[in-house]
């Protein structure tokens, strides 16, 4: 099981560096792809500014505050979509018929589709976060930083990130049998997206528990700040949960992964 995972990382890792230098070819094509998609992705963030521009909180939080909030998310959404950009096209892969071709090969299927795309491009979310990062410092002079706080930044981004990739690869897993994703994959990945950038608090009771303990972003977002701003969690929750994130992530993804293992072995091709 061990050997297979490390075969399976190393042929990751060939299949992003071949693309990785192929898009390096043209250096001044990808900075403006990158920096394209990077002023994009920041008017996202516009819609903050126009709520605090007339209001001086939500609900409590102020503008430094919610910025951390979505730096947070950007980052590891950004992470995401950066390196499972060949999960997110896998309905083209299963429309095509090439899917056939990947069970062919000697390798496991997950790595073979996460490492068929990877768009540099995609790192401008990233960036995004960390100005973001810089922005909520500026606007947080009074926050009093310590080892641990410092910790949760590094674990929150890893739990954001196996997260959403695990929502990406619950969407691919519905191709098996519906062929394109559907908009209920939009709905945890982009709408879970938009709705980490604000307090999870604003919401109804529910969807802080969807959030939390279905689709468990909220550990990655909404504790990991509550953690470094020194605020309540939501349920009573102990605060040393936000540590115990990256361990659920894992949880959450080896469920995506024993899903997607269920829907290779039902897959019957398309067909001619």
């Amino acid at each position: 099981m061990l050997a297979a995972f490390w075969r399976d990382a190393r042929l990751y890792r060939r299949l992003i560096g071949m693309q990785v230098r192929a898009q390096a070819q043209f250096r001044a094509n990808l900075l403006l792809d990158i920096g394209t998609f990077f002023v994009v992705v920041a008017l996202e963030f516009t819609a903050l500014l126009l709520y605090f521009n007339r209001f001086p909180t939500l609900l409590g939080w102020h503008l430094g505050e919610v910025t951390l909030l979505a730096a947070l998310t950007a980052t590891g959404s950004g992470c995401a979509d950066t390196i499972g950009a060949g999960i997110d096209g896998f309905d083209e892969i299963i429309r095509r018929g090439e899917f056939d071709r990947v069970l062919l090969r000697p390798v496991g299927t997950f790595a073979q589709i996460l490492g068929n795309d990877f768009r540099l491009r995609k790192v401008g979310r990233v960036a995004l976060g960390i100005a973001l990062f810089i922005l909520a410092q500026r606007l947080l002079p009074g926050l009093h930083w310590t080892p641990l706080k410092l910790l949760v930044i590094p674990l929150a981004v890893l739990t954001n990130t196996l997260i959403f990739l695990g929502v990406l690869l619950l969407g691919a897993t519905l191709c098996f049998w519906t062929i394109e994703t559907t908009e209920l994959v939009n709905i945890p990945f982009d709408g879970g997206r938009e709705m980490m950038n604000y307090p999870l608090t604003i919401y109804g009771g529910n969807l802080q528990r969807v959030f939390l303990f279905v689709v468990p972003l909220g550990f990655g977002v909404f504790l990991s700040a509550c953690y470094i701003l020194d605020r309540p969690y939501p349920f009573g929750l102990p605060a040393w949960l936000v540590f115990a994130g990256p361990g659920i992530a894992l949880a959450f993804m080896g469920a995506a992964l024993a899903i997607w293992r269920v829907g290779v072995r039902h897959y019957t091709s398309t067909g001619s």
